[in-house]
């Protein structure tokens, strides 16, 4: 008596690579990396005042913290360069992130440097190159060790550029209301808050610049209250 073998049917090797890949990509999806959690004081909104005067803002505090503080929370990728007016005078020396991350948050930083006249000038000497940008302001490139000579000088002031826009209604939400709010020589609106050491400058038309310095006081008659920094939430 005759008897048939029973034969089984094999996938073509092109559906068994397909459908393999397809199970590993849908692991890799449903088992992602846990993301860093973010420190809430790290975050534009909970920037204050401490008991000592001391202002914090961004995880640094001002007139304390450094460039290399900045670089270890924020990353190696930074310009540093001096600014000045046409005639060479008004010299600054700032730090600039290109892009960085508070948690969601997406944004440039700039970060101005702490220097004598005398370092300032001996670094504006020292410059590689010098260009003019279209409002007449005088930018010097440096060297690499004459950039290394200042990382651990204090931080006099930061200035945060959010890439997403802040509507008004989240600047109130998060921040709470301003102090002060005036139209400065700018044409802008500039919002004041005071026990953040914060000023807002709004622009409906390009990135909000949210500048930190201790020239913004808390008022004096009003005790800076340590209350606890409030949850991240991404932007809206």
């Amino acid at each position: 008596m005759n008897t048939k073998k029973a034969t089984t049917k094999k996938l073509p090797i092109f559906w068994v690579i397909l459908i393999g890949s397809i199970l590993i990509l849908a692991l890799l999806i449903t088992i992602q990396p846990e993301r860093e959690k973010v420190n809430p004081s790290h975050l534009p909104w909970n920037a204050h005042y401490d008991e000592t005067g001391q202002l914090h803002a961004l995880g640094l505090v001002l007139n304390k913290s450094t460039l290399r503080d900045a670089m270890d929370l924020y990353g190696k990728d930074v310009e540093v360069k001096i600014f000045s007016d046409q005639k060479g005078e008004s010299k600054s020396i700032e730090a600039y992130f290109p892009v960085m991350y508070i948690g969601a948050i997406k944004a440039a930083l700039a970060l101005k440097i702490e220097l004598t006249p005398e370092e300032l000038e001996q670094a504006y000497n020292e410059g590689k190159a010098i260009s003019t940008n279209p409002s007449g302001t005088r930018e010097i490139s440096l060297y690499g060790e004459t950039i290394a000579k200042y990382f651990d000088h204090p931080l006099s002031s930061i200035t945060l550029l959010p890439r997403k826009h802040l509507t008004e209604m989240a600047i109130q939400k998060r921040f709470g209301e301003a102090d002060k709010k005036e139209i400065q020589s700018d044409k802008l609106p500039h919002w004041f808050f005071y026990e953040k050491g914060l000023e807002m400058i709004i622009d409906k038309e390009g990135p909000e610049a949210l500048q930190y310095s201790t020239n913004i006081q808390p008022t004096p008659n009003v005790k800076q209250a340590l209350s606890p920094p409030m949850p991240i939430e991404n932007p809206k």
